[in-house]
């Protein structure tokens, strides 16, 4: 089009380019301001989505309905959509204007053009097919001009927000791996954390400080004590998923960090506090604990028994193949039956080391008394952490530590805890008189019943 027009005289392509400066111009300025509200509101953003979920999740259902916070939530989630909207309809507006003085700058432009073009005609330079090929090479000029600065608008778009992309690429992952190496050893002798100090990043008090322990190999090892005591924090480092900022985490008088982390988390398998709830089969939900095996049936099913968690999964219609969860119309289970279902998931794993947090928390007496007698024996041969609040889950282990501020305040067997009349046997105390108080209104209630 540039070509057609310069027959006509070399102002004329300059004239169609400085008629789309202005739509250039608006496309920077409101991508610009787009890309900086974008940045501005992006917590507000995210409110809203959490707003909306707990407003419309099963989970905050009965909390929602029982304390009234259904108004509340509704209430912040329409403010902040309505604040929302107005700015955006507020930047709407403002291209808007400005894309039309842009647009009448364009045509005036154009009118410029025709006027001369005109001009010309009259004193008879140009012909009626000159002037017809004009206006069409003048207006198609300035189409396609109008379609680069879109494009070019969105690509400046999309820069902008792949420059975000391109920074979190550009994060280094804090764990580091050995260049070379060793072979992972069996665990033979023992695990031991030796003057660890750790503070999670983004924090300015430590988890830990100088602490130090040691999980003797073979035996089962317990840890009691308040919340924030830093007991979850051991698991994180077991697992290195954090390094230590000072000190030695150690298998066997061997630093961690010398071997490769997957070779680390290949000989660990560990019940978390809050499991994941798989919305797939009760099969799928086992086998995830040792997927790259591809576990068959009597696996799945020997894991299952040695959870307790072959019971409920017998009651489904489906037992191994039935769908789990509501997001694809499975069946629901108790807190319970979940907790025995990752506890199935990870005793499907071979694990040299075994670590559970809190295994029986979500467990009736009933469950984790048939547990309980069972659990020896299904550690046998191998290495067991478990972390609990509950002392009849503690008493089973072979060494017990009781943990109070990031430190271990008291150690040994639960005859020799309870001999020592210190912090572990005021709380078993505490403790037991709870549960024969529950015990004898259970029974009462049941009585009446």
């Amino acid at each position: 089009m540039a070509g057609v027009l310069l027959t006509f005289g070399i102002w004329i392509p300059v004239l169609l380019a400085l008629g789309t400066i202005p739509a250039l111009v608006v496309v920077i300025r409101h991508t610009m301001r787009f890309h900086l509200w974008r940045m501005r509101n992006t917590t507000a953003i995210r409110k809203t989505h959490y707003y909306d979920m707990m407003l419309t999740s099963r989970e905050a259902a009965a909390e929602m309905r029982l304390f009234h916070l259904g108004s509340h939530f509704r209430g912040l989630f329409k403010e902040l959509r309505a604040r929302l909207r107005r700015e955006k309809v507020e930047l709407a507006r403002n291209e808007a204007v400005a894309t039309a003085v842009a647009a009448l700058i364009g045509l005036a432009a154009m009118a410029g053009a025709l006027a001369w073009m005109g001009l010309q005609a009259s004193r008879g330079l140009l012909s009626l097919g000159d002037m017809a090929l004009f206006v069409q090479a003048f207006f198609q000029g300035q189409r396609m001009m109008r379609s680069l600065l879109g494009s070019a608008g969105e690509i400046y778009r999309n820069m902008m927000f792949m420059e975000n992309l391109f920074e979190f690429l550009q994060l280094k992952p804090k764990i580091t791996e050995a260049s070379e190496p060793p072979p992972h050893p069996e665990l033979q002798k023992e695990i031991r954390l030796q003057d660890v100090t750790f503070c999670y990043p983004g924090s300015n008090r430590p988890a830990l400080v100088n602490f130090n322990l040691s999980i003797p190999a073979g035996k089962i090892t317990a840890l009691v004590g308040e919340n924030g005591a830093g007991k979850t924090t051991l698991i994180r480092l077991l697992c290195r998923f954090y390094d230590p900022e000072g000190g030695h985490v150690m298998i066997d008088g061997q630093d961690i960090r010398s071997f490769s982390t997957e070779s680390i988390r290949q000989r660990i398998t560990v019940l978390f506090q809050e499991p994941v709830r798989y919305h797939d089969t009760v099969f799928n939900n086992i086998a995830f604990g040792d997927i790259d095996s591809m576990p068959g049936p009597a696996q799945i099913e020997t894991a299952a028994r040695a959870a307790g968690a072959d019971a409920p999964i017998s009651r489904l219609s489906d037992t191994y193949s039935a769908v789990l969860g509501k997001w694809f119309g499975g069946a629901e289970l108790s807190g319970g039956e979940w907790q025995r279902l990752a506890l199935a998931r990870a005793f499907l794993r071979q694990a040299q080391l075994i670590i559970l947090d809190e295994p029986t928390s979500s467990m009736d007496s009933w469950a984790e008394a048939d547990w309980l007698a069972r659990f020896r024996e299904l550690v046998a041969g191998r290495t067991a952490l478990i972390i609990t609040h509950r002392f009849t889950t503690a008493m089973q282990a072979d060494i017990i530590h009781v943990m109070d501020k990031g430190r271990v305040i008291e150690s040994g067997s639960h005859e020799e805890l309870l001999t020592a009349g210190g912090r572990y046997a005021l709380s078993w105390t505490q403790q037991m008189r709870g549960r024969i108080s529950q015990a004898i209104a259970e029974t009462s209630s049941s009585w009446k019943a």
